[in-house]
């Protein structure tokens, strides 16, 4: 690394580290931004335009971040706090096996859609493999994989158009959706696999 680009991951550090929502933190970051860009800093030289850009961009997102938390606390919402209370932990996980090329994966991609806002309180993990092309569909077998459902993608032989739901305790399917089925009956078979993946 040399001393530039350890010169912006100084100041990249320094942005992580100071970015809770403290007075004159965010000021004082955006003012060492603004001198590193004026004129060159213990012989370290000046900032290239790709690392201001990077820079500023964090600067940036910081103070959206801060407006956001302060706004949700002046209307009281709570979201945030709940959110981290949840248990993370997915009872289901919910893979929908789709390609822009098959029409039963439309119909389902839109009851999917639908389910998701019906379930935000549920334990549920939504997975969209992307079959479309080569590519695509290899990355959706890493990912697969690196869920532990790596027999499942191997059992499935490409089929698109469909909605697996898995048990995420013991990564075995519960239940396989397509495009028979509207949004209230996916909601219904949704329901019914959770209740049965919390039976120990």
């Amino acid at each position: 690394m040399n001393e530039k680009d350890r010169y912006v991951d100084d100041l990249v550090r320094e942005h992580y580290a100071l970015r809770q929502l403290r007075p004159g933190r965010l000021a004082a970051l955006e003012e060492s931004l603004a001198s590193a860009q004026r004129t060159p800093r213990q012989g370290r030289g000046r900032l290239t335009r790709r690392a201001a850009v990077w820079l500023a961009a964090c600067v940036t997102l910081s103070a959206a971040a801060g407006a956001v938390l302060a706004l949700a606390g002046v209307y009281g919402l709570g979201g945030f706090e709940h959110a981290a209370e949840r248990d993370p932990t997915a009872d289901i996980i919910a893979v929908q096996f789709y390609a822009e090329w098959c029409k039963p994966s439309q119909v389902v991609a839109k009851h999917v859609r639908a389910l998701q806002e019906d379930t935000v309180d549920k334990r549920v993990l939504f997975v969209r493999l992307d079959l479309t092309d080569d590519t695509r569909r290899e990355q959706a077998q890493l990912l697969m994989s690196s869920l532990g459902c790596g027999n499942i993608w191997a059992t499935q032989r490409g089929r698109t158009g469909e909605l697996l739901l898995i048990d995420a305790h013991t990564m075995r399917p519960i239940t396989k959706l397509n495009e028979d089925y509207d949004a209230q009956q996916m909601f219904v078979a949704l329901t019914q696999a959770l209740a049965q993946a919390a039976v120990p």
